[in-house]
This record gives structure tokens, sequence and C-alpha cells, in this order.
């Protein structure tokens, strides 16, 4: 009830509020960390419910024990040391201040702790109030994230983060470190643009948006990246978007793959798919060659022979003696080129190496030279002789290119189950002496001094002579019987 005065307010009273002892022991037990109060001697005059909870201790137990009970057995010498020099100089020092602590619980196992520290001056002297934290979540949720961070760190592969809004990186993985040869704190200034040769920002916001949107889960992509000294690599790359929750802003993830080692592997089978594929087509030819081709010339000359011999006039007979000839240097020329056409491009063996040398000596010749093979060559013409003959035929057609102003140059080789014979023959100027010239009389020139010692070193001769139609025939014949017995 009221007698009708007017009420008065009531009267803030003057000076600072003190708060009793039931406000500050509530406030004290109701602390989100665990709360110890420890004295000068180290013991500890009060402990609140989670610090007692904190390191498993009933309650009031903690009281009267030393502070070092909660301290690791290994550390408590050190411990009670520092407490010792803190109470010569007490001070506030904030929570954890950098420091891995470790604490100890009453059934032994241990835990992360931070603690801080705050003095206070009482009627019973210094009071030290430490603060401790239990960090242990904090610190599993680190080591997972180091042990995450270590583990891309440790794949080849380039993982790229960047801001879909700003197109900076925000993280950059040890590989695309090495990948990109930018060091990571100047990759972290930078974004994909920076590094992407082939796509601008248009082309990049239509690649990420499908997937920030959610109508894509990744894409893959083949471009070329830049690297810091100045070179393209070709790369592959997977991007997408992890959906981290509808609270947390979107991250673009890229993982980038250096391909430039399964380019050039890709290149290698092509390049060996279509050599596969010209010896396909060379056998095809050198087979239809052989069995169509040279079978109707055979028999053409055949026919022409036959009519020769029912012919009485001299004059026919011998212009059809020399179209059977002419048939049968075109069905040599014919095998000639099937044996180049089976030996791949030049093929293995002494007619590999003879159609090689000559295909080489065309730019010095400024023609191509004409190659004829009678005999078994490749039977016969073992390491010893074509370790001389295939230099021997370099050096002569090096001669007819430097001497002979020669337009047309045939090389033949004949082989025997006993010799081998070599011939290059010219239609240009001819020996310098007009003669026959052989090692014995002075061959002149230093490379055909060197090709008569070759011959002779297998028991052969070696002839420079003048041709039947002029130009000069150079004439290498030596041994191939009994070569493999005289080592022996």
């Amino acid at each position: 009830m009221t007698d009708g005065s007017p009420r008065r307010a009531p009267t803030r009273p003057e000076g600072p509020i003190v708060l009793g002892d039931s406000i500050a022991a509530a406030l004290f037990s109701s602390a989100p960390d665990g709360q110890v109060i420890v004295d000068a001697s180290g013991r500890i005059v009060l402990a609140n419910p989670q610090a007692e909870q904190m390191f498993g201790w009933p309650s009031g137990a903690m009281v009267g024990e030393l502070i070092e009970e909660l301290v690791p057995e290994r550390f408590r010498e050190v411990h009670a040391k520092d407490r010792s020099d803190y109470h010569g100089e007490p001070h506030t020092r904030p929570m954890g201040l950098g420091l891995e602590l470790r604490a100890r619980r009453r059934d032994g196992s241990e835990f992360p702790v931070e603690i801080s520290l705050s003095p206070v001056e009482t009627d019973v002297g210094l009071l030290v109030i430490a603060a401790v934290r239990d960090v242990s979540e904090r610190v599993a949720r680190e080591a997972h994230a180091s042990r995450i961070q270590r583990s891309l760190d440790a794949i080849s592969d380039g993982v790229y983060m960047f801001d879909p809004t700003s197109l900076r990186f925000t993280y950059v993985n040890q590989g695309a470190i090495e990948q990109s040869g930018w060091p990571r704190a100047e990759l972290l200034t930078m974004g994909p643009l920076g590094i992407m040769v082939d796509t601008d920002a248009e082309e990049l916001g239509a690649l990420v948006a499908p997937l920030i949107e959610r109508r894509l889960g990744s894409r893959s992509i083949t471009t070329r990246h830049r690297r810091a000294d100045g070179s393209t690599l070709p790369v592959e790359v997977l991007v997408q978007v992890p959906d981290l929750g509808p609270d947390i802003e979107p991250t673009v993830v890229a993982v980038v793959r250096d391909i430039s080692e399964r380019m050039e592997q890709d290149e290698r089978l092509r390049a060996a798919h279509q050599e596969l594929q010209l010896a396909e087509d060379r056998e095809r030819i050198a087979r239809e060659l052989h069995d169509t081709v040279i079978q109707r010339l055979f028999a053409t000359g055949m026919g022409v022979q036959a009519l020769a011999t029912r012919v009485s006039e001299p004059e026919v007979a011998e212009r059809l003696g020399r179209v059977v000839d002419d048939l049968d240097t075109t069905i040599r020329d014919i095998r000639t080129a099937i044996f180049g056409l089976q030996g791949g491009v030049f093929g293995a063996g002494v007619r590999a190496e003879v159609l090689k040398v000559a295909h080489e000596a065309v730019p010095a010749l400024g023609m191509e030279p004409r190659v004829r093979f009678l005999g078994p060559v490749d039977a016969v013409v073992g390491p010893e002789v074509a370790e001389h003959l295939v230099p021997t035929l370099r050096e002569a057609l090096a001669n007819v290119a430097r001497h002979a102003r020669a337009s047309r140059v045939e090389v033949t080789l004949r082989c025997t189950s006993e010799r081998a014979h070599l011939q290059v023959a010219d239609d240009g100027v001819g020996p310098p002496t007009g003669d026959a010239v052989a090692p014995g009389d002075g061959l002149t020139g230093r490379g055909l001094r060197n090709v008569a010692r070759r011959a002779e070193a297998l028991g052969g001769t070696c002839v420079l002579r003048p041709g039947p139609d002029g130009g000069s025939v150079l004439e290498w014949d030596v041994a191939v019987a009994g070569l493999d017995d005289d080592e022996d």
C-alpha cells in the first residue's frame, strides 16, 4: 500500500561496489576454465569444480596438495624452480604465451593445456590464481590439419585452392611450388589467371560456375601452365568445389598433373605406330613387286628369249637379246628395291648399310646413286668385312662428289661364297692419270690409299680404272671365306 506521497528513487551508494563472498565464490565456481588458487608454498588452497573434473579429483580433494601433483613427473623439478622464480617476481601472464604445456590427471594420464597466472595480494599473503584450459580437442584438430597438409605436400601433383570471387590462391601445396617454380609466398599473391596460358577471366568463370551452382561435381581440362622461368607446362586439371556447408564461402580446389611425360610417350607411340604402318606398307609393296611384277618381267624375258631363237635376221636377234638383258637389269633393280623396302627405312645387315651410305651421299652427289646387289650379300659378308666395306663405299662416293663431276653413279655389290666385290662406277671425268691405278702403283689421294689398305687387310685388291664409256670405276675385291677360321 501507499500513503499517496511521491515515491523516491533509490540512491546509489557512493564509491566502488564491493562484491560479497557469495558473489566471488559463485564467479569462481562458474568460470568456464578450471581455476586453482595456490599459496606461496605451492599448495592448493582452492580449486573450482571445473578444475576438479578436468584433473579427475573428487570434490575438495585437491586442497592442500602441492601444485606439482598436477604436473607430469618429468617436469616437476623444473616447475618447482619456475614457481619459486615467479613468486619472486609475480606478474600476470596471458594464457598460453606460446608454450606447449602438459598437465597430469590424478590417474597419471596427460593432456595439453594453456595456463594463465594472476598474482593476488591478500591478508594471508601472496596467492596465485591459475586458470587452466584443456586444449586437447584443439591440439587434435591442429595435428589432424597438420597431417592433412603434410599429406597434401607429399603429393607430386599440384594442389591449388582459390577464392572464386577474388580469383586469388588461398592455399598451394609443395607439389604446386615444385611444379610451377614459384615460391609459396609469391604464388599466394597470384591467382589461376597468373599461370594459365590459354584461359582468360571469362573462360575461367564459365569453368567454375557450374561447380559453384552444384550443377556439376567436377570438371577436367587439359591446358598449359606458365612456369616461373617463362616456360610452359602441359597439364591436366581436375577442378572441384567441395560442399563445406551453407555458411561457408565456396573454395575452388584444382588438382594439377604434369602430363609432359605422358605426351612424350603418346608421341613415341604415335611415331612407333606410324613406323609400323610404314613397315607394313613397305612389306606389302615388296611382296607385290616380287610376286607379281618380277614374275611377269621374268615371263616376258623368257618369251622374248624364246622368240629370239626363231628369228633368222641377226640384227633383230641382237636387239631382242638386248631387250632380255634390259629385263634382267630391271629385275635386279626391282630386287634391290625390294631389299630396301623389306628393311624398313634401311633395315639391318650389309644391304641396309650400303643403302644408308648411298642415301647419305645424295646431297653431296646431287643425285641418288643406283645400287644393285648380286648374290647372297647378307649371308656371306660378316662383321669383319662390313667393318671395311662400308667405310670404303663412303670414301668412294665422297671421292666421286669431290672430283668426278658425274651425273650418274652406280654401286654394285656382288658376293659369292668366297669373295665380295664392290664396284663404284661414274660417268665423270675419269681417273687423273687416265690409266688403271693399283695400290702398288701409288694410288693417289689419302682417302683412296686408305681404301687400298682396307682391301689389303682382307687379302684383297683395289683398282681405280677408266670406265668403258668414260668416267671411272673403283674395283674393291676381298675374300670373305675362311675369315673366322683365321681368327681362331
